[in-house]
């Protein structure tokens, strides 16, 4: 199965590999495919826990060689570590005292993997970020497009099915298992009730369940919009110390994230305020329960800036590119969708359904920013 990360996470190194994303990313999927040889064990579905919470590393030893039906183990991959008490520890000291293996971790929540991670495994790890598929992943894996496609030249045809395909995409989100079933919106409400909140509710990290969800549900009417705390705080009514909590909570388990204001800390420029999108508009669309076409939308331009930035944040992580993403706003109003930042390179991105243009307002403040206006007729350019 073609993932764009299946060259990169490859690539040897001699850190522990650290492999975060949502549930049903195709994380385990990924690493079957790219390390066929490794002992693979989901500690989700296995006894194992309290073997390697215990970091008996002759236990371990002896538990690994037995999956492996006694063979020697060069890779070894522990999935969904978030069901140990410090899978940062436990790398570490696998690491440390297992040298002659390649150890590579993975699991649906940064909260209790990334954290512990950087504190146990400083210099240790390398971590790799498995996002829903990617536009041009989906339509290599449909076979309409090869893997090595970066242009294509439409006839009328061809360009009425590629805007027929980003359509859908932005209605039902690009998860893998998409690509299988038919009852796509019958999938999704099951993935957000059963499994995209599985770790939030297993991990005990949320007492009340029922605040959190009315928040995702109004950050799903606010894709990007600024995030008001306050103004949540008031309309689920729990204070605003826990609004802030969930917000992190949501984005550690990989639903939402947000863009930073991009700013030189001028006066009229907007410092703090973040915008919200989600990781998958279908996630966002269950949410909702709104499936309807999104051309017939009032929110379509909001899906569409969401679904791009979506791609070009892909895109950005898997190729190691290394741009910041944020957003521009003046307290006057005037606005960019997205800055990418490195270094001393700016580009100023805007979506618009049809036309549009950077504002006045930004171009006279960073004259040396590249602009890029991307449409659904030009947006192939960005995302192949």
């Amino acid at each position: 199965m073609y993932r764009i990360l299946n060259t990169t996470i490859k690539q040897k190194t001699d850190k522990v590999k650290i492999l975060l994303g949502a549930r049903q990313v195709g994380k385990t999927t990924l690493l079957k495919d790219s390390f066929p040889e490794a002992t693979y064990i989901n500690i989700e579905k296995s006894n194992y826990i309290d073997v390697f919470n215990s970091r008996d590393i002759a236990a371990i030893k002896d538990l690994v060689y037995r999956e492996n039906n006694g063979k020697i183990t060069r890779t070894l991959i522990l999935d969904e570590v978030q069901r140990l008490d410090d899978p940062g520890l436990i790398a570490k000291v696998l690491y440390d005292e297992w040298k002659d293996i390649q150890l590579i971790i993975s699991g649906s929540l940064s909260l209790e993997i990334a954290n512990k991670a950087s504190e146990s495994l400083a210099g240790r790890k390398k971590t790799f970020k498995l996002y829903p598929l990617s536009f041009k992943e989906k339509l290599v894996q449909e076979n309409k497009i090869q893997s090595n496609t970066q242009s294509i030249n439409f006839d009328v045809e061809n360009k009425i099915q590629f805007q027929t395909e980003l359509k859908e995409s932005m209605q039902f989100g690009l998860y893998p298992e998409l690509l299988n079933i038919e009852d796509k919106v019958n999938y999704l409400q099951e993935l957000v009730d059963s499994s995209i909140l599985k770790d939030v509710f297993y991990l005990n990290l949320v007492k009340d369940t029922k605040s959190l969800l009315s928040l995702l549900r109004l950050l799903a009417y606010q894709i990007g919009q600024q995030i008001n705390v306050t103004e949540l705080s008031s309309r689920i009514g729990i204070e605003r110390p826990t609004i802030l909590k969930y917000l992190e909570i949501l984005k550690k388990t990989f639903i939402i994230y947000t863009l930073s204001p991009y700013t030189k800390k001028r006066r009229d420029e907007i410092g703090k305020t973040e915008k919200v999108y989600f990781y998958d508009l279908g996630i966002r669309n269950a949410i909702i329960n709104d499936f309807s076409p999104v051309e017939f939308r009032n929110d379509y331009g909001s899906i569409f800036e969401n679904f791009a930035i979506n791609e070009i944040i892909k895109l950005n992580s898997y190729y190691g590119l290394n741009y910041q993403p944020y957003y521009w706003r003046t307290k006057w109003g005037s606005e960019v969708d997205l800055i990418l930042q490195k270094d001393t390179k700016i580009y100023a991105i805007e979506f618009k359904l049809r036309k549009a243009s950077i504002t006045p307002a930004f171009k006279n403040t960073y004259a040396e920013a590249q602009e890029k206006i991307v449409t659904l007729g030009n947006i192939e350019s960005m995302i192949l």
